[in-house]
This record gives structure tokens, C-alpha cells and sequence, in this order.
């Protein structure tokens, strides 16, 4: 950069400074629009408008050669400002977002946790006797081991949940997310995550049918392509129909390997088919009952698919719609598609 330079607005505020340290303490002796300042050969200059102060600092050749020169490329800065500030607002207050929506996510996660654990072990009775902890939790399993299983696959769902929460924010917001694709067993992968929400599956009488253990394999970043299933199979869980049947099957689709979740679940609306994977965006039904959320899961799902040069759609069947207890429910197939091998894998 030819021109390093420092801006701040009408009340003082820094919003931007790319000046050396050195030259942070020169800006006292800077009082006009171009001067030589410092021992270095540095020329410096401020400008100012009704919004904004613009100090700028140059040991280029040219510019310590010509006053106008460095004046007109301040001048140029200081015009550029407003735009540029928006820019900046406009940065932080999407970092600001995601942020925000990490911590509030992670405390939730963590205080599910911590109301598994109470529930099934009480904390005021672990207090009671600080040396009889081990015994008094022992007693517990014993007593309801199956409710102990129960709790134990939940904070593993939850850990999971967490773990998707940070590979979210590692692989989606970063400028150019680092991807460790490697061949997988396509089977293998999803009897991994299926585990995570067999409460889930269960507590709505749920019956999930897999395919048979294949050998079919894809090419993607694991981490990345979890987060992606994690958030398809919570919203499967979510919406399916109680008393009904999740068919997964697994095959092939020429360069792809195919993943296909067949459900019925809550009516989707033809105008909804693609709305769903947008951000912020929940069905009419989700809404109605409740079961909205944030409107995230799908999009980020359809964006780390992609990411993997994969491919993912619904397909909603109208026809089989049919009402329960005033909800509206119809057979749903949900598609993903993920490059079988590198040779197949495509750079976005």
C-alpha cells in the first residue's frame, strides 16, 4: 500500500487504522494536508469533511517527490469514507450475528446438559456428601439403568450438537474454508449420526429403515459434510409424522453417490420447494406449531453440500397429503448427492 492511512469520524471514534506504530505517535505534528514529518522521509497530511478525519503517512518515492500527488490520493481516501464505513458496519454486524449466535447456541446446548445430568442425578443430593458422590451416582445407574442410557445418548447428542456449532463457524465463516476431503463409507457415516437422535426417533415412535450396509463411498470433508446431515436428519426428526417410517436409501446417480430420506412429514408448498434452503426461512407449517427455529439448519445444510461439490432438493408429493389432529402432513423425499470419487469432485 503506497498510502497507509488512519480514519476517524466527527466524534473521534477509530475506524479504521492501517498506520505503523511509529507513526500512530507523528499524528500530533500533523496540522496540514501534506508535510514532511518524522526522521525517516515519511510525508504525512489530514484532511477533513463534515463525517470524517483522514491522517495519511507515505515513504513512497513519488509521493515525497509531489505534494499534489499524495494530496489527491488523501483526497481520493477521504471521499471513499462513507463507503467505506458502511462496508465496515456492514462487516461487523454480520461477524457480530454469527457471534452471537455461536454463544447463544453453545449456552443452550450447555444448559441442556446440565438439566440431563440434574434429572437424573440430583445436585443437591450429590452436594449432601461430597466423599459419597461416586456411591450415590453409582446407586442411580443402578437403579434406572435404562434411563441412564437414555440421558447419556442425549449429552452425546448434545455434545455432537456443539461440535456442529463450531465446524459451522470454521467451514462457513471464513473467507476460504479449509476442506479435508478423503473417501468415506456413505453407510458408515450416516449409522454414525442416526445414533445421535434415536431419543428423537424413538419418543415419536419412529421407525428408521437404513439400506443395507453398502459399499458405497463419496468424496467430501467429513467435518463439514456431518454438520451438513446433522442438521437434514434433526429436521427430519423434527417434522416427521409420529407413528410413521423413515426410509433411507443409499445408490447410485452416474458421478454421485446418492442419498435419499423418504418421509412423511409436514406439507411443503410448491412455493416453499426451494424457499426452504434459504436463510432465515421456515415453512408456513413449522411456523404454525412452533417448530420453526432459526431457519438455518436447511441453509447451511444446501451450502456445505455444495461446498462439498455436492447437490441436495426436495421433492414434495401433494398428492398424499393428508391431515392429523388439524396439521397437514405428505410424503417428502429429500435428496443428497455427493461426488463419488476427486476425479468427480468439481471447484467452486
Amino acid at each position: 500500500m503506497t498510502v497507509r492511512y488512519r480514519i476517524q469520524n466527527s466524534k473521534g471514534k477509530v475506524i479504521f487504522c492501517g498506520l505503523l506504530p511509529y507513526e500512530v505517535t507523528l499524528i500530533k505534528d500533523v496540522a496540514s494536508q501534506s508535510q514532511k514529518v518524522g526522521d525517516v522521509g515519511i510525508r504525512a497530511g489530514v484532511l477533513r469533511n463534515d463525517s470524517f478525519t483522514v491522517y495519511g503517512f507515505s515513504s513512497n518515492k513519488d509521493f515525497l517527490k509531489s505534494s499534489q500527488k499524495f494530496r489527491t490520493q488523501l483526497n481520493v481516501i477521504l471521499n471513499s469514507t462513507d463507503s467505506i464505513d458502511e462496508i465496515i458496519d456492514s462487516a461487523n454486524k454480520s461477524i457480530n450475528k454469527n457471534t452471537s449466535r455461536l454463544i447463544h447456541n453453545l449456552t443452550t446446548i450447555n444448559a441442556h446438559n446440565i438439566q440431563e445430568i440434574y434429572s437424573l442425578i440430583p445436585q443437591d443430593g450429590v452436594s449432601l456428601n461430597m466423599k459419597k458422590q461416586i456411591s450415590f451416582a453409582e446407586n442411580i445407574v443402578k437403579k434406572e439403568p435404562k434411563e441412564t442410557a437414555i440421558t447419556l445418548l442425549r449429552i452425546a447428542k448434545n455434545n455432537a450438537s456443539m461440535k456442529v456449532e463450531f465446524s459451522v463457524f470454521k467451514k462457513l465463516f471464513v473467507t476460504n474454508p479449509e476442506l479435508q476431503r478423503r473417501t468415506h463409507n456413505i453407510h458408515k457415516v450416516l449409522m454414525n449420526m442416526f445414533y445421535l437422535f434415536f431419543s428423537d426417533f424413538t419418543d415419536k415412535n419412529v421407525e428408521v429403515v437404513v439400506g443395507d450396509e453398502s459399499t458405497n463411498m463419496a468424496y467430501f470433508d467429513y467435518e463439514s459434510v456431518h454438520v451438513a446431515l446433522y442438521h437434514i436428519i434433526e429436521n427430519a426428526a423434527k417434522f416427521i409424522k409420529t407413528d410413521s417410517i423413515l426410509n433411507v436409501d443409499i445408490g447410485s446417480n452416474g458421478i454421485y453417490t446418492q442419498i435419499s430420506m423418504d418421509m412423511i412429514s409436514t406439507e411443503i408448498k410448491e412455493n416453499e420447494i426451494e424457499q426452504i434452503f434459504f436463510e432465515g426461512v421456515s415453512g408456513n407449517l413449522p411456523t404454525k406449531i412452533g417448530k420453526a427455529g432459526d431457519g438455518l439448519g436447511m441453509y447451511m445444510a444446501k451450502k456445505i453440500i455444495e461446498l462439498n461439490s455436492g447437490l441436495i432438493a426436495v421433492t414434495p408429493y401433494p398428492r398424499t397429503l393428508e391431515e392429523t389432529l388439524g396439521f397437514k402432513f405428505q410424503r417428502n423425499v429429500f435428496t443428497i448427492n455427493l461426488p463419488k470419487s476427486k476425479s468427480n469432485h468439481t471447484k467452486f
